[in-house]
């Protein structure tokens, strides 16, 4: 008999859906943690460096109560089996890369189209014109939304910056 199956213990219906309220709580301390070092960005009198990070901590606040709420309730689907934790590591080490290039003298823009397109191959998808695409038109907005229409000074290499000077 194999013993992997059978060393394993049963999946209790009080454990069912604890992965589905773990997750949301970790990712509300790591907004609450993001939040509360926005409150040291310098203040400005029109939309200042702070808007962004409080908008995207008002959304995912929103959406992970929802989620702890509904994991309480027991709604939605329960905890998948444990998989392959190694592709969940490695890529946990690729966006670690990937926020070291971005803020480096890379820059946001070079080293977001090189990890979106990598990623996106990663993750078994292989429409090369899509993965492209999708990176250069996340490029144009991020570029438009951030750069021109709010004023966010992302990190930029040095040999786009005459580029993006326009």
């Amino acid at each position: 008999m194999s013993s992997t199956v059978e060393n394993q213990p049963p999946s209790s219906p009080a454990n069912s859906h604890l992965g589905n309220l773990i997750l949301p709580l970790v990712i509300l301390a790591c907004t609450a943690v993001f939040f509360s070092q926005s409150l040291d960005f310098p203040p400005q009198e029109d939309v200042g460096a702070e808007v962004v990070p409080h908008l995207w901590a008002a959304f995912i606040t929103a959406f992970c109560l929802y989620l702890v709420y509904a994991a309480i309730r027991r709604k939605g689907d329960p905890d998948p089996k444990a998989g392959k934790i190694g592709h969940v590591l490695l890529f946990t080490a690729w966006l670690v890369v990937y926020l070291f290039a971005a803020s480096s003298d890379i820059g946001y823009f070079v080293s977001t189209f090189i990890f979106l397109v990598i990623s996106m191959y990663a993750l078994t998808y292989r429409k090369m014109t899509t993965i492209f695409a999708v990176a250069m038109g996340w490029i144009v907005f991020s570029y438009v939304i951030f750069y021109r229409l709010l004023f966010i000074q992302l990190p930029m290499n040095e040999l786009l910056k005459p580029l993006f000077e326009i």
